[in-house]
C-alpha cells in the first residue's frame, strides 16, 4: 500500500512522520558517505612514496589475493585497463609490486606485492583496522549488523539501477 493509499490518519501520523525523518536522514548520510568517498578517490598522492586511494586499493586487493591478472584489479577497482597499467608502472617503480606474464597465457600480466608492498600493506592494515574499531567503539553489535544490513541492501539497490 502507497502514501497515497493509506488511511488520512496513517499519512499524518507520528509513526509516518518519524519514518519519513528517518528515511530522510539516512539518505542524507548516504549522500554525505557518497562525496567522501568521491573525494577519497580524486586525492592524489603529491609525494614520493605516496599512494593514491585508488592504487591503496589495489595494494589491499593484492594482499588478499597473494597474486592477480592486471585485468583482473582493474575491473574490481573499476577503472579502465590503460589507468591500471599505469598506476601498475608507479606502483612497480616503488618497489611496491611485481609484474610478470603468465606461462599459460602470455597477454596476462600477473601482479604480486613485494616483500616492500607486503609491509607496507600490513602497517596500513593495522592503522585501517585500529581507526575503524576507535570509530565504532560506541555502537552496539546490533547498530552495526542493521548498519551493515543497509549497506548492503542500498548497494544491491544502486547495481540493479539501469539493468
Amino acid at each position: 500500500m502507497s502514501a497515497p493509499d493509506l488511511p488520512r490518519a496513517a499519512r499524518s501520523s507520528p509513526l509516518r512522520s518519524d519514518r519519513t525523518a528517518t528515511l530522510e536522514a539516512l539518505r542524507s548520510a548516504f549522500i554525505e558517505l557518497m562525496g567522501a568517498e568521491r573525494r577519497l578517490r580524486g586525492r592524489s598522492a603529491h609525494k614520493a612514496g605516496d599512494f593514491s586511494a585508488m592504487e591503496i586499493r589495489a595494494l589491499f586487493q593484492l594482499a588478499k589475493d597473494a597474486e592477480t591478472t592486471a585485468g583482473c584489479l582493474a575491473k574490481q577497482a573499476d577503472v579502465s585497463p590503460a589507468t591500471m597499467t599505469a598506476m601498475l608502472d608507479h606502483l612497480e617503480k616503488d618497489g611496491m609490486v611485481a609484474r610478470r606474464r603468465s606461462e599459460t597465457d602470455r597477454r596476462q600480466v600477473i601482479v604480486s606485492l613485494t616483500d616492500g608492498g607486503r609491509e607496507l600493506m600490513d602497517a596500513k592494515r593495522s592503522f585501517w583496522n585500529q581507526t575503524w574499531r576507535a570509530m565504532l567503539d560506541d555502537h552496539s553489535d546490533d547498530e552495526l549488523t542493521a548498519a551493515a544490513r543497509v549497506m548492503h541492501d542500498v548497494a544491491g539497490m544502486l547495481d540493479s539501477l539501469g539493468r
